[in-house]
């Protein structure tokens, strides 16, 4: 069934062993924090969606969620506001999807930040990336994933990850501007 199939399973292995996952997502929610609906009408509109495995890959990422079930794990998602208000998908889905969020935030093993697009920072967010642990790192590029697994260029994301994470508005702060933005829909 192709890459898209390889890079779920790449990803579960690494989800699986992992105990924590930092997630910088300066464009789009993780398919781990996505409601079905939202990653439907995603992977339906995008330019690298692939005809006849769509549904399978959304089967798999959904299956890849029970890992947030997992208590010994402690996940960070720190989302830009461009990644959560960016208009992919219908009105209703967009709500559902930052309604989800806030769902997720309550979780005690789940950290989800919002970096608001009025919040100056120094740093450019380039790209997508995940911190597993202090052992690796792994870049969303449009062509595929990089995998970092050399201390520096881990411990560089890592710093990287802290620096917007110092920026960003967590728990109340992060809940109060999903549901102005709900609310806005």
């Amino acid at each position: 069934m192709g890459s898209a199939v390889d890079v779920q399973h790449d990803l579960a292995a690494h989800e699986s062993s992992a105990r924590r996952l930092r997630y910088f997502l300066p464009a789009i929610p993780t398919g781990l924090i996505q409601t079905p609906e939202y990653m439907r009408q995603v992977m339906t509109r995008t330019s690298v969606s692939a005809v006849g495995v769509n549904e399978y890959v959304i089967a798999q990422k959904l299956e890849r969620q029970a890992v947030l079930d997992d208590l010994d794990k402690r996940f960070e998602f720190l989302l830009t506001e461009s990644a959560i208000r960016w208009q992919l998908c219908d009105t209703a889905v967009m709500a559902r999807q930052i309604e989800h969020l806030v769902a997720l935030s309550h979780r005690p093993n789940v950290a989800l930040r919002v970096l608001p697009l009025s919040v100056r920072v120094s740093e450019v967010p380039f790209n997508t990336f995940t911190v597993y642990d202090a052992t690796m790192t792994t870049l969303e590029v449009f062509t595929g994933r990089v995998v970092l697994r050399d201390a520096a260029g881990v411990q560089h994301y890592g710093q990287l990850f802290d620096y917007f994470a110092e920026h960003a508005c967590v728990d109340d702060a992060a809940r109060e501007l999903l549901g102005d933005w709900v609310a806005g829909l």
